[in-house]
């Protein structure tokens, strides 16, 4: 006998008295529907669970854009070729260490201060550990960056370390920022470390964007 669906038949009740038959397999697809929605919510409380608020933040600063001003403040963009050849130079190398997926390398100038800035967008899980091998690769020939600091990372978050690092017999002021979307470091010449973080923090609020 076929169901009242028009089915394969199998076992069911029309009323009390007659037996006839019914899909002994047949699960509603609403109901697969409804399992397969409470099977991934349950995936997702258990992430939220045991990675915390991370997933979230690494997913909301993944649209992270990096642009390059003109001006930011008194620094000026340096578009020389030279320029341009050795803030290429580090990006290289920073951007194959942390697995960079876009970066620039930017020189801005203010006075007799140089600002050598790289800076790119990635999905980072640890910031604070990307921070510390991007100051590992630049100062890698100079004995690591010494006396890292915290410093002030504005309304972007993230981490964000200032110290300082030895290039030629010169003293060089190194600081960097990371969070789930991006990484940056910049060296500073002729600027001590408090004046770098402030400067720091300006060139990141206007070289990174969240979309």
């Amino acid at each position: 006998m076929v169901d009242p669906d028009g089915g394969p038949a199998g076992l069911y009740y029309e009323d009390d008295d007659e037996p006839t038959e019914t899909p002994a397999s047949r699960i509603p697809l609403k109901r697969v529907a409804l399992i397969t929605g409470s099977v991934a919510a349950t995936a997702l409380l258990i992430s939220g669970i045991f990675y915390g608020p991370t997933v979230f933040r690494v997913l909301g600063q993944s649209d992270t854009e990096i642009k390059s001003p003109d001006k930011v403040g008194a620094f000026t963009l340096d578009k020389s070729d030279g320029a341009q050849q050795t803030s290429e130079y580090i990006r290289d190398a920073i951007a194959s260490k942390v697995n960079l997926d876009k970066s620039v390398g930017l020189i801005y100038r203010e006075g007799t201060t140089d600002a050598i800035l790289v800076a790119g967008t990635a999905r980072i899980w640890k910031p604070e550990d990307t921070l510390k091998t991007a100051f590992d690769m630049v100062a890698d020939d100079a004995g690591g960056v010494r006396d890292a600091k915290d410093v002030d990372t504005g309304a972007l978050g993230g981490t964000m370390r200032c110290g300082t690092t030895k290039v030629d017999d010169s003293d060089l002021t190194v600081c960097g920022w990371a969070d789930n979307g991006s990484l940056g470091v910049a060296l500073f010449s002729n600027r001590g470390v408090p004046e770098s973080a402030k400067s720091m923090l300006e060139l990141r609020t206007a070289v990174e964007h969240r979309n």
